[in-house]
């Protein structure tokens, strides 16, 4: 579970809530180098994930690839995917010859891209800005996760200070229930606060999940 606030990073744009192009560069720019999320801490607990074994991890909105490089030093094999070309290389040049071989990269919208079956499935901080593609982007995740795995990933509430932008997707506990009804156990961890983002302090309202495919 996650237990303190968004790493602050600052990522200079005109609309800094503009979805796609390259904003999302340089937030991976900005991005680029710092500690992986915490969130990535609850999926290595719950999938002993400090011991990949050569299963399979997909990050959903790789971003400059901090939790990628986190999982393949572990000794995933991950399939990295982003929206925005320019984050893939960014995380292309990144990684180690000695791990670029359990690495598969994907530049796709989340609902089109072409998942392998995974041992586990990672989206912090991504599935949100989906927006009218959240449900579709959500159920194109969930169909990845094997029979035994694991999603972890966030999910924005009604009471964030984005819950106005409408290119970012926000959701509650009933809805989120509704996208995992394949899955057991399902942990709903909710939380609150005001923190730092790329544009400067606002208030978080997320929900963190984690669940898992039964065998």
């Amino acid at each position: 579970m996650y237990s303190g606030p968004v790493p602050k990073y600052v990522v200079k744009v005109s609309n800094p809530l503009e979805i796609g192009g390259s904003v999302w560069a340089r937030y991976a720019e900005g991005t680029r180098g710092r500690d992986p999320m915490k969130f990535l801490g609850s999926a290595l607990k719950l999938t002993d994930g400090q011991k990949g074994s050569g299963r399979l991890a997909i990050d959903l909105g790789c971003g400059a690839g901090n939790e990628t490089l986190a999982l393949l030093e572990r000794g995933w094999w991950v399939h990295a995917v982003d929206g925005e070309p320019r984050v893939i290389e960014i995380l292309d040049s990144r990684v180690s010859p000695g791990k670029s071989s359990r690495l598969t990269t994907e530049v796709a919208k989340f609902h089109e891209a072409d998942l392998p079956e995974a041992d586990l499935v990672f989206a912090s901080l991504s599935i949100p800005f989906a927006g009218d593609n959240h449900d579709q982007s959500v159920g194109k995740a969930l169909s990845a996760v094997k029979n035994g795995g694991w999603f972890v990933g966030v999910f924005f509430g009604q009471n964030d200070s984005w819950a106005s932008e409408p290119d970012i997707a926000m959701t509650d506990r009933i809805q989120i229930a509704s996208l995992f009804t394949d899955f057991d156990p399902i942990h709903i961890d909710e939380e609150e606060f005001d923190g730092p983002s790329g544009i400067g302090e606002k208030h978080w309202h997320w929900y963190v999940v984690s669940a898992r495919r039964p065998i």
